[in-house]
């Protein structure tokens, strides 16, 4: 008889109230946290890449934005870094062709004064002093933020660098740049191009 009973009391408490409330809070904090998501997975970026004139910039089908990263420019001209030219290339023009004509060729050859490189050639080094500059510059504005990682350390520097470069450009040019970045500190190349339509 008493077990009986401590079943039916057992019955009696699962019933459930048959005028159940939808929880609006419960709701609220579901959408909440699909809001935060979405905002956090958006892909925003703050810098713009301008084309420069006089270089021709290679296509690409590639829906991806670059993110923000220092910018290097390389025209036939001049090599540009963070909207500064740090160094000149010497153009030398064919036979019966003038400077201008030599830069607007298809051939365009870049050539390095030779004081401008160093380790036997393979070292561009203005453009080495201004990839350690920024990066310095980076380490210390990293070193002074809020932001931390789980050690409580300063963020690392990301080393990211966008080239822009003309698509004539030989690859024993580019090969010299990458090596330069690359002992600076730098170890992820970003290479701009035009989206095709």
């Amino acid at each position: 008889m008493i077990r009986h009973s401590s079943i039916l009391k057992r019955r009696s408490r699962k019933r459930v109230n048959k005028a159940f409330d939808l929880q609006l809070t419960s709701m609220l904090d579901i959408l909440v946290i699909i809001l935060v998501f979405l905002l956090k997975s958006s892909t925003a970026s703050t810098t713009q890449f301008a084309t420069v004139q006089g270089i021709k910039i290679p296509l690409s089908v590639s829906p991806d934005v670059p993110p923000d990263s220092l910018h290097l420019i390389v025209t036939p001209e001049a090599l540009t870094f963070e909207n500064e030219e740090i160094m000149r290339f010497v153009i030398t023009p064919a036979e019966g062709q003038d400077a201008a004509a030599a830069a607007q060729d298809d051939h365009v050859n870049y050539q390095f004064n030779p004081q401008d490189l160093s380790e036997g050639g393979r070292l561009v080094r203005p453009l080495y002093d201004a990839l350690v500059k920024a990066r310095e510059r980076s380490e210390l504005l990293r070193a002074q933020s809020q932001a931390r990682d789980e050690e409580g350390k300063p963020l690392p520097f990301d080393g990211v660098l966008a080239i822009q470069a003309d698509k004539r450009i030989s690859y024993d040019t580019l090969r010299r740049l990458m090596y330069t970045a690359g002992a600076a500190g730098y170890k992820v190349f970003r290479f701009l191009a035009l989206k095709k339509e």
